[in-house]
C-alpha cells in the first residue's frame, strides 16, 4: 500500500454485520516457527487431530510484532521482529529501471541495519520495470505482468547476494513474498493465471538458488466481497507444474483492513476494530477450506490499519483508542496462528491536504524520519511484553474466546504463572478473576493489586491480570 494505493469502497452493510458475527468461529492452525518447505506444501502438514484430545496453544514468536518503515526508525528499537519491505524504496522497478546492473544500495542498508536489531526481513518482489513487461501487456506502470524469464533472474540475483549472509549460514532476507496486493489494479492488472504462474516461477529460482527461505503469497486485500472472491479464485488455480498455487508456498498472506465504520445496531456506526479484521479472516478462511486448502497452511496479515476505508485522510480517533488497536490486534491475531503481522506503517506520514491514511499511529507523523513514539507506538512494547509466553485455548476453541456478553479473555501462560487479559470492544461488562489472581496491569503498565474472585469491569483497552495459577 501506498498513498496512491486507496481505491476502496465504502462501506459493505449486511455483509459487514455478518462478517462480525462470524469471528467467534474462525480456525486455524498456528505455524511452526521454524518450518522451511523445500519441497511443495503438503496437506499433511500439522499434527492431524491434536486439537480434538489437547488444548490449542500457541507460542507467540517475536517475529510476530512486524511493521512497514521507510525511514527504518524502527530497526533501532528491540520490539520490531520483523519489517515487511514495501514502499521503502526497494521494488524491482526501483532497483532495477533499466536491463542489467541491480542497485542494491538500499537494500543493502536496510538489510544490515535489520540484522544487527536481529529483525527478520520480507522482501516484496513488485512491479514490473518497463524493459521487463511481457509483450501482451499494455499497462506501463509497473503493474503488468513480466516476461518470466526477466522476473527470475532478478529474484535469482537477489536472493543470491543475501544467502549466507555475512557469512552466518542464514539468509540476510528471511522471506520473499511474490507480490503486493495482487487482487487490485493498483498493483497488478495481469491475469490470475500469470500470478499463479509468477509464484510457480519464483518457486523454482528459490529451489536453484536458495532453499532456505520463505516463499510468501501474493499479498492480497480482504476487506470487500470481491476482494475475498478473487482470493478463493486465485487459490484454486493450478500453477505451471499442475499443482495448486497454495502447495507452492509456505504462507498465504492477507491485508486484513477492516472497512472504515460499520452500522451499528442503534443505526448508527462505529469505527472498524481488530474484531472485524479478524471476522475478514475468518470469511476468507472459510472460502479457502471449500476448496481444499488445509486449515494448517499458515496465514500472515501483511498489512493492517484502521479508518482506510476512504482513500483520503481518515477520521481520527483518541490515543486510548489506538493503544487498544494496537494490541487487541497483535493479541488476536496471535490466537488466530496468523504468523506474522506487519503494521501498515510505523511512519505512517502526513498526506498534502492534512491528515493520515489511518487513524492509528506508531509514531509522530508531523516528523516522520525522527520516528518518535505515540502512545499507541509505545503499546507496542508493552503487548509484546504481555504476549511473552503461551496462548492457550481449550480442546474445542482457540486462544482469546469470548463469553456470551462479548467479552474476550485471553489466558497467557509464563515461566513463572499465568496472565488474563480481559476487553470489551463495544460496551462494559464485569469479569469474575480467578482465585489467585494478584496484580492488575494497565495499558501503560501500571500495576495494582487486586483480590482473587472479585469482580473487575473493563471496556474496549485491554487489561492484564496476572496470577499464580
Amino acid at each position: 500500500m501506498h498513498l496512491s494505493s486507496r481505491r476502496r469502497a465504502p462501506l459493505v452493510g449486511a455483509l459487514a454485520l455478518s462478517l462480525v458475527a462470524a469471528v467467534s468461529a474462525a480456525v486455524g492452525t498456528v505455524e511452526a516457527a521454524s518450518a522451511n518447505l523445500p519441497t511443495p506444501h503438503s496437506a499433511s502438514r500439522g499434527p492431524a487431530g491434536a486439537a480434538k484430545t489437547r488444548p490449542i496453544k500457541v507460542r507467540v514468536d517475536h517475529r510476530l510484532f512486524g511493521v512497514h518503515d521507510a525511514n527504518l526508525t524502527s530497526l533501532s528499537r528491540p520490539t520490531t521482529g520483523s519489517i515487511r519491505l514495501w514502499d521503502a524504496g526497494v521494488t524491482w522497478q526501483a532497483m532495477q529501471p533499466h536491463p542489467g546492473q541491480i542497485d542494491f544500495s538500499r537494500l543493502d542498508t536496510i538489510v544490515a541495519d535489520a540484522w544487527a536489531n536481529h529483525t527478520e526481513v520480507t522482501l516484496v518482489t513488485a512491479m514490473t520495470p518497463t524493459w521487463a513487461a511481457a509483450p501482451e501487456n499494455t499497462f506501463t506502470d509497473g503493474t503488468e505482468a513480466p516476461n518470466p524469464d526477466d522476473f527470475a533472474a532478478y529474484v535469482g540475483a537477489v536472493m543470491d547476494r543475501y544467502k549466507n549472509y555475512d557469512g552466518s549460514g542464514r539468509p540476510g532476507i528471511a522471506n520473499y513474498q511474490v507480490w503486493n496486493e495482487a487482487n487490485i489494479g493498483t498493483f497488478w492488472n495481469g491475469t490470475p493465471q500469470q500470478m499463479a504462474d509468477l509464484v510457480k516461477t519464483e518457486y523454482d529460482v528459490r529451489a536453484a538458488h536458495d532453499p532456505s527461505v520463505k516463499l510468501i503469497g501474493p499479498a492480497q486485500v480482504s476487506r470487500l466481497s470481491y476482494q475475498r472472491i478473487w482470493t478463493r479464485d486465485f487459490y484454486r488455480l493450478s500453477a505451471t507444474g499442475g499443482l495448486p498455487v497454495w502447495k507452492y508456498l509456505d504462507a498465504i498472506s492477507l491485508n486484513l483492513y477492516p472497512v472504515e465504520t460499520y452500522p451499528t445496531s442503534s443505526g448508527g456506526t462505529r469505527f472498524g476494530t481488530p474484531e472485524d479484521s479478524m471476522a475478514l479472516l475468518a470469511s476468507v478462511r472459510a472460502y479457502l477450506a471449500k476448496d481444499g486448502v488445509p486449515a494448517s497452511m499458515p496465514i500472515w496479515n501483511t498489512e493492517v490499519n484502521y479508518g482506510m476505508g476512504r482513500g483520503t485522510a481518515s477520521v481520527p480517533i483518541s490515543d486510548a483508542a489506538q493503544i487498544a488497536n494496537v494490541m487487541r490486534t497483535y493479541l488476536l491475531n496471535a490466537a488466530q496462528g496468523v504468523g506474522r503481522v506487519e503494521w501498515y506503517a510505523y511512519d505512517m506520514g502526513q498526506l498534502p491536504s492534512g491528515g493520515t491514511l489511518g487513524n492509528t499511529l506508531l509514531t509522530d507523523p508531523s516528523n516522520r524520519a525522527a520516528g518518535l513514539l505515540t502512545p499507541a507506538g509505545a503499546s507496542l512494547a508493552r503487548i509484546e511484553s504481555w504476549m511473552n509466553g503461551t496462548l492457550v485455548g481449550t480442546a474445542t476453541q482457540r486462544p482469546c474466546a469470548t463469553d456470551t456478553k462479548g467479552t474476550y479473555t485471553c489466558v497467557i501462560r509464563y515461566a513463572t504463572g499465568v496472565g488474563r487479559v480481559y476487553w470489551n470492544p463495544y460496551r462494559q461488562a464485569n469479569v469474575r478473576l480467578v482465585t489467585s489472581a494478584r496484580k492488575r496491569v494497565d495499558e501503560f503498565g501500571a500495576v495494582t493489586s487486586v483480590k482473587g474472585g472479585q469482580k473487575l469491569r473493563v471496556g474496549y483497552m485491554p487489561v492484564l491480570v496476572r496470577s499464580t495459577k
